[in-house]
């Protein structure tokens, strides 16, 4: 492999985005962070919404930041963000009221009111995904009830990858990858579930067509050449446009004996399968199957993740006590351990604001040591999600029949050691951290097999195994999570 090809990555999560320029030569890759912001959110009187033209105003920002570094000349450009949130757009490209950000209360109580018009065993067995209030499907039944003159002057849904590769290039399509988080397509045929459409009313013209991760959607617009000075040939190809399924992209594994954990605002944790797995044991330990590359599922449990982490550490900063990430790690490592948990599936974890007095009040609801000192509610989050991490292992095995000797941890929470120390002892085995830009290399490995710099994601894995050492932890404290794990759970039954 020889000769250098360029490429423009963007990876957004849901509080900060990133504009990548990656050079692939000789069978190695390098990463050049040319632009971050904040993937901009906004608050009025009708809930929490994302701000979509600053979002996209900040996408140039970056293709004018690389331009200026790099030159004009890239193989391509591709994106990947979080999952389940939309734009709705009409005929002429205008959006349609402001968007939704997932974890708006509209949502509250639609789930039981879809399983009123489809049951959920038929939910599942279709659809394969997991039940989650903020996903798509909940979205459009609230937006059915509350706003049905949207749905009804609008062209298309799309999600927001698809949206912002919209704007870059007119195309309206639904890369596969971003919309299997929906709960509306066919895991088996990759193609929208059409029954499942029309069983909940929703508009069937609502839904784009779906192309495969890997699809060139066309040039930048010549407006964006405009505003950015880019080769107005510069392909825009649908990455695999859920973070998730980039981040599992980049795991620099081999075989099948593995599980991954793509680690940040959301922990992401399964496996990568050939054939999609919508049982009723997957249902009722809650897994989801969602779309993966060369046609891939990825069979995985969505997990809370570091997210009571960020409102901890914000609910402190609006207090005068700005913590580092760094800090809260260190003094969270001060004990050797919490011996206090809480069930992070616990919906009230899932909404923003007052944090740190919701991880006290569960503790106090379940009659365990509780104080406020800001060490001893960060190692109660870790070990709570460790012991998660360790649940999800176990039951994968359970339902696979899989035997998971190893786990690869990327995106950003592999730089919490505490976090990853307490992850290979929870569930026993070697957990390999990095690389930290999981999604954003995967996101330009579908970019480059694309553009015939490699040939597959298998020999991809292999320039990520050769581009980024991981940092490998061994269990070191594994009996402590097996000497409590009857505790943990007697937790999860009580709540």
């Amino acid at each position: 492999m020889s000769g250098e090809k360029r490429f423009i990555g963007f990876d957004l999560g849901a509080e900060s985005g990133r504009c990548v320029v990656a050079a692939l030569v000789d069978g190695k890759i390098a990463l050049d962070e040319v632009h971050r912001f904040t993937t901009h959110n906004l608050r009025n009187e009708t809930g929490f919404h994302w701000d979509v033209q600053a979002i996209f105003d900040e996408i140039v920002e970056g293709l004018r930041k690389a331009r200026n570094t790099f030159g004009p000349s890239f193989n391509a450009i591709g994106i990947d963000t979080w999952g389940v949130d939309y734009v709705l757009v009409d005929k002429d490209g205008h959006v349609l009221g402001t968007p939704y950000h997932y974890r708006d209360d509209r949502t509250d109580g639609m789930m039981e009111r879809a399983f009123r018009i489809v049951a959920k065993e038929k939910m599942y067995g279709r659809s394969g995904t997991q039940f989650a209030q903020i996903n798509t499907v909940f979205q459009l039944m609230a937006e059915m009830r509350n706003s049905p003159d949207f749905l009804n002057a609008a062209d298309r849904m799309l999600l927001m990858p698809d949206f912002l590769n919209f704007m870059l290039t007119g195309q309206k399509k639904s890369e596969f990858t971003i919309a299997s988080t929906t709960g509306l397509t066919d895991p088996k045929v990759r193609d929208w579930d059409w029954e499942l459409i029309r069983e909940f009313g929703f508009p069937e013209k609502l839904f784009a067509e779906i192309v495969e991760p890997g699809t060139r959607l066309g040039a930048i617009l010549p407006s964006i050449v405009d505003r950015t000075g880019l080769d107005p040939d510069i392909p825009v190809v649908a990455s695999a446009g859920h973070d998730t399924a980039s981040a599992v992209a980049s795991v620099p594994a081999e075989g099948i004996n593995w599980a991954f954990l793509s680690s940040g605002t959301w922990s992401l944790m399964g496996i990568e399968v050939q054939v999609p797995i919508p049982s009723m044991e997957a249902m009722k330990f809650n897994f989801t199957n969602e779309g993966g590359v060369n046609r891939t599922t990825r069979f995985l449990k969505n997990i809370i993740g570091l997210w009571p982490v960020q409102e901890c550490r914000r609910e402190w900063a609006s207090e005068g006590k700005d913590y580092s990430y760094r800090q809260l790690v260190d003094m969270a490592s001060v004990d050797k351990s919490a011996g206090a948990w809480v069930d992070l599936s616990d919906v009230r974890f899932l909404k923003p604001g007052g944090m740190p007095g919701k991880i006290q009040a569960s503790l106090g609801e379940t009659c365990q040591v509780s104080n406020d000192d800001p060490g001893f509610i960060i190692r109660v989050i870790m070990e709570s999600l460790a012991f998660s991490y360790r649940t999800t292992i176990e039951e994968i095995e359970r339902v696979t029949g899989r035997r998971i000797e190893k786990l690869y941890a990327v995106g950003g929470g592999v730089q919490n050691e505490l976090l990853m120390q307490s992850t290979a002892d929870a569930i026993g085995k070697p957990v390999y951290a990095g690389p930290t830009e999981g999604a954003i290399v995967g996101n330009i490995g579908v970019l480059a097999v694309d553009a015939g710099a490699v040939p597959d994601t298998r020999e991809w894995r292999r320039v990520v195994a050769n581009s980024f050492e991981p940092k490998l932890y061994r269990p070191a404290n594994a009996a402590y999570y097996a000497e409590n794990e009857k505790r943990y759970r007697a937790i999860l039954r009580e709540r």
